[in-house]
């Protein structure tokens, strides 16, 4: 594992510096829309600060397209102008991440919150097929207990590889088999989720720095157990934050969100209620 993927997984239950802008999809998709339309030649500089009179210009002009827009007649300007402002970061952070200085860290980073992401589905999609004598045990266990799932094939199917956390005990290891298995049994689950081929070596990810004590007894190898425990209150209330900017950051990019937004406002990954917004190219 390298140095800037340890950071991105090690990073939880850290307090997060700065209050993200509320995200509206359908609010954002407008706004990706009227940006990128054939028609609009007002386009964001990504060269240039959001400050810049080309960028400041442009802005004004999505926003008072858009609040014109049949679809979005009763948003508040402010909501419209929250949701330009983090398009045009979106803009800048892929500029930015296209060059070629930080093409392998921006790699390196997406792939690490993808890895989060399918940790924290698999956390919560077991939590939901407990039975009632498994509660106290599983009590405590956290994303950094899951299993990474990573793309592959086997024999020409496509599907995923599992690889288990080295730390994790056996006891607990063999509970998320009984839920994977509860899951697995069910057709919804298996028909939205790909397959797991085969369970593959473990995984280099480090244990996290901190975990419930009491919890860390049942769910840790003896040896691998953190050496520094939280209180089990503070430890459910702390966020599990990212800031992996931070590796990549510059005096320009100091108000940048982190990748984990850069990746849920990718185009591939945009998903508005079934209607096409109505908005006029001027």
């Amino acid at each position: 594992m390298t140095a800037l993927e340890e950071v991105v997984n090690s990073r939880a239950c850290v307090e997060e510096k700065r209050k993200r802008r509320a995200h509206n999809p359908k609010i954002a998709e407008a706004v990706r829309r009227f940006h990128n339309a054939k028609g609009n030649r007002k386009r964001y500089n990504p060269e240039e600060g959001l400050s810049s009179p080309h960028n400041e210009a442009v802005t004004s002009h999505l926003v008072q397209a858009l609040a014109e827009s049949p679809d979005l007649h009763n948003v508040a300007r402010d909501a419209i102008l929250s949701a330009c402002k983090t398009y045009y970061e979106t803009i800048r952070r892929n500029f930015r991440y296209s060059q070629p200085d930080l093409a392998a860290q921006a790699e390196a980073m997406k792939t690490a919150a993808r890895s989060h992401q399918r940790r924290k589905r698999l956390l919560e999609a077991r939590q939901g097929v407990l039975s009632a004598d498994e509660l106290d045990f599983w009590r405590g266990v956290t994303i950094d207990m899951m299993s990474e799932e990573e793309d592959g094939a086997v024999e020409g199917v496509a599907g995923w590889i599992v690889r288990p956390p080295s730390f994790r005990s056996k006891e607990l290891t063999d509970l998320c088999a009984t839920l994977q298995a509860r899951l697995e049994a069910n057709p919804k689950y298996t028909s939205t989720h790909h397959r797991r081929l085969h369970i593959g070596p473990d995984s280099d990810r480090n244990p996290p720095n901190a975990y419930n004590p009491d919890a860390a007894k049942k769910h840790f190898k003896e040896h691998l157990i953190p050496q520094r425990a939280m209180n089990h209150h503070n430890f459910e209330n702390d966020c599990t934050s990212y800031k992996t900017e931070e590796l990549l950051s510059s005096p320009d990019d100091t108000d940048l969100p982190p990748l984990d937004d850069a990746l849920a406002e990718s185009p591939e990954n945009h998903r508005v209620d079934n209607e096409i917004l109505r908005v006029t190219v001027a």
